[in-house]
């Protein structure tokens, strides 16, 4: 683990006279969702990742924990760009990533250069959907439930076309601490900013795929308006995770953030 946090697991590429960017995964996945976007653009930016708590490399939540609060996974980014001497970061996160994207918005508008917030929304499924989630992952457990969830995140494009990137996802996802997983859908069931954003001038993308069904496209349009944006890239033949199946396009995307400010 990269001691940028005491619990939590972060990597950089790139070099640190750069503009920083910071890049937030789904839930479920982990900093890796991102690799062939940090490394294609850490030739332009000091490229920042993080596994959430108990994916990838980063610490599982404390068994004893029973609740994560609303600013929780956000002040570990602070304290992470703060580690690493970061004043003002480009932001894109993707779902889960996307939430807090919106958090730093909203609690850290000084801190951004820029917002790109892809397959999400100010208020992502219902309360009662995340709990039955956690129910299940605390009874069932990832490893059995990981073939059902995967089948949701990519199009079936592309799982037809490259049968292995399921095949790589559900590992990860069976290798995600089931604790640390079910607080973090209770906590997405809590997250609700339909009433709290407001338009903005801070330079802004949004992603969305076509056949992303967690996370529609109607959703991200709805999060654009409320931030003053109409301006909804969809990306054809895409699912939920657009830095996983369309790297060129988010690489393109985001290399025009760093000029927009």
């Amino acid at each position: 683990m990269h001691q940028y946090h005491p619990s939590i697991n972060a990597v950089v590429n790139g070099d640190n006279k750069h503009p920083a960017l910071v890049l937030g995964h789904p839930l479920g996945m982990s900093l890796r969702a991102w690799e062939d976007v940090a490394i294609a653009l850490s030739e332009y930016y000091f490229v920042v990742r993080w596994d959430l708590p108990g994916h990838g490399q980063s610490n599982p939540v404390a068994k004893s924990t029973q609740q994560l609060n609303e600013l929780e996974l956000v002040n570990q980014i602070i304290e992470i760009c703060a580690a690493l001497d970061i004043k003002q970061f480009h932001y894109a996160g993707t779902s889960i990533g996307g939430i807090i994207g919106q958090q730093l918005a909203i609690y850290h508008p000084d801190k951004l250069l820029s917002l790109t917030l892809t397959n999400t929304g100010a208020k992502i499924g219902t309360n009662e959907a995340w709990l039955q989630r956690k129910k299940d992952v605390d009874q069932k457990g990832l490893a059995t439930m990981s073939e059902a969830i995967v089948a949701r995140w990519f199009s079936p494009k592309i799982i037809s076309t490259n049968p292995q990137i399921k095949i790589d996802w559900q590992r990860q996802l069976s290798n995600t601490d089931d604790h640390s997983y079910g607080l973090l859908c209770a906590w997405l069931g809590e997250q609700d900013y339909c009433n709290v954003l407001k338009p903005s001038s801070l330079p802004m993308n949004f992603v969305a795929g076509e056949d992303d069904v967690a996370t529609p496209p109607d959703l991200v349009r709805e999060l654009a308006y409320l931030l003053g944006n109409n301006d909804v890239i969809q990306l054809s033949g895409v699912g939920h995770v657009p830095g996983v199946e369309a790297p060129a396009s988010m690489i393109n995307i985001l290399q025009h953030s760093k000029n927009r400010n």
